[in-house]
């Protein structure tokens, strides 16, 4: 019995020593670091409204092929998400247009 209890130990320290073996590894900083095509990712953000924290953050984010590709040229990088104040207006208008004509239609009945 004591044999059987032995064996089970050393198969369980065996495999608990083995398991760092089967671990994924993640490297802990970018394989490859451009300091220049990183400035100027940083800088074209910038002018598109981003505070310094969060260009950082989206450069850091960026894998190193999106690096190289947007700092070949920076204008690449657009502002998106947002509406711009005419965009608003054209909006208003357009849904204004519709009700007056939804209730023109339905309203002479």
């Amino acid at each position: 019995m004591t044999s059987v209890k032995r064996s089970i130990l050393c198969l369980l320290a065996l495999h608990a020593a083995l398991l760092p073996c089967f671990a994924d590894v993640i490297p802990s900083r970018r394989a490859q670091k451009n300091a220049e095509a990183d400035q100027a990712i940083k800088v074209r953000l910038e002018q598109l409204g981003l505070s310094a924290e969060q260009a950082d953050r989206q450069v850091r984010e960026l894998t190193s092929e999106e690096r190289a590709y947007f700092a070949q040229n920076p204008n690449r990088i657009q502002a998106a998400g947002g509406l711009y104040w005419y965009e608003w207006l054209l909006g208003a208008a357009t849904l204004g247009i519709l009700a007056i004509a939804y209730f023109s239609v339905t309203g002479s009945n």
